[in-house]
């Protein structure tokens, strides 16, 4: 089940957030800080929306979205700020399901573009973005224009 998160999900997406940092990236976030960025979500102190996939009463994926407004296109764009899956439930599709709700909701409320910034070193996370038809030529930018 996909859907958006509640504050009953901070720990575990400071969790996932915690794991994906370590697994992808090397790195070792302070949990206290990645904890009071997703609780500002959560609570509506910063703008933006989480959403996470729920098996079996466990958050196995999460999509968090920001938003920036466009000015030449006098719309929003939404920004994919981090987007994991946890380690027991990767290649089951839970990427391309998130996305295609987050792309839905997106377009229903009137962004014009999806973006994400990828390491271009990072070529895993490259070829899973381009994977969902996302181009990423654009000022090494991953963008899909709706």
């Amino acid at each position: 089940m996909i859907r958006r998160a509640v504050l009953s999900d901070l720990d575990a997406l400071v969790e996932r957030g915690l794991e994906a940092a370590s697994d992808s990236e090397g790195l070792a976030l302070d949990a206290s800080v990645l904890k009071e960025g997703i609780k500002g979500i959560l609570t509506g102190e910063q703008q933006g929306y989480i959403w996470v996939v729920v098996e079996g009463g466990i958050v196995v994926a999460t999509a968090m979205v920001t938003f920036e407004w466009s000015d030449w296109r006098n719309a929003p764009v939404w920004w994919l700020q981090s987007v994991n899956t946890a380690l027991s439930h990767r290649r089951k599709g839970l990427l391309r399901r998130l996305y295609a709700q987050i792309r839905s909701e997106a377009k229903a409320a009137g962004a014009c573009a999806l973006r994400l910034y990828v390491d271009t070193e990072n070529t895993t996370a490259c070829q899973a973005y381009e994977a969902l038809g996302m181009d990423g030529d654009h000022y090494r930018v991953y963008e899909e224009m709706l």
